[in-house]
């Protein structure tokens, strides 16, 4: 099964996917595609976005901002440029985005050796990297909106359409738990369920303690930011 078919397998029959993956592990095609679509989205954005505007929402009421000497606030904002808005993005987003997958696999290969599953790193980088794929449709359903845009006043929140801070609570930027309501979304739901599926597939156990080690990392990433969020 070839990539395109192993993605479309995904959707269709992950069951079958997950199967194929546990007999030919890879990663290298979800891991550059989630990489670069993220990467292009994020140059896309702040290629057009109206930074002055931009950085009027998104500082406008920082408190520690406000608190600055006005002279220091001016300097600051100065600081802060198309150039460095859009090459810190891209540049974070190919860092980070890597970075994630990997503690992430070596979270389910710590599972894994303490519950006797006898699945490899490569196998558990494959798991990650190739459930994190629902991540597409929300960079797909972004551009969409970026294309149908008739202004370069582009909320951030938009690099986000299926968060749910934009499907259902729609609090204002900067507010307590914003971040996080937008970082939690649809993708997030998909990808945990494909995440139990492959885990159920792998180890051949009950689906409850395959959404227990599936579940984990996110409960424990979403809790804390939780509470740091709303406090």
């Amino acid at each position: 099964m070839n990539n395109l078919a192993l993605t479309a397998a995904l959707a269709t029959a992950p069951t079958t996917a997950f199967a194929e993956l546990r007999e030919r592990p890879r990663f290298w095609f979800p891991l550059l595609l989630l990489v670069a679509t993220t990467a292009a989205l994020l140059y896309w954005y702040y290629s057009v976005v109206d930074i002055e505007w931009f950085k009027d929402v998104i500082y406008g009421n920082n408190p520690q901002m406000q608190a600055m000497p006005e002279a220091d606030r001016a300097r600051a904002l100065g600081m802060v440029g198309r150039g460095m808005l859009l090459w810190g993005s891209v540049i974070g987003s190919i860092i980070a985005l890597p970075c994630v997958f990997l503690i992430t696999a070596l979270y389910f290969l710590l599972a894994a050796k303490v519950t006797k599953l006898p699945q490899g790193f490569v196998h558990w980088l494959a798991l990650v990297c190739w459930t994190s794929l629902p991540i597409l449709l929300g960079t797909v359903v972004a551009a969409i909106f970026m294309l149908m845009s008739d202004t370069t006043q582009i909320s951030p929140s938009l690099l986000q359409p299926l968060g749910l801070n934009e499907l259902l609570f729609h609090r204002p930027l900067g507010s307590p738990g914003q971040a996080m309501l937008d970082s939690l979304s649809i993708p997030t739901v998909l990808s945990s369920i494909l995440a139990i599926i492959g885990v159920h597939t792998w180890s051949q156990r009950s689906w409850a303690f395959s959404a227990i080690v599936a579940l984990i990392p996110l409960v424990l990433f979403y809790g804390i930011w939780a509470i740091f969020a709303f406090r």
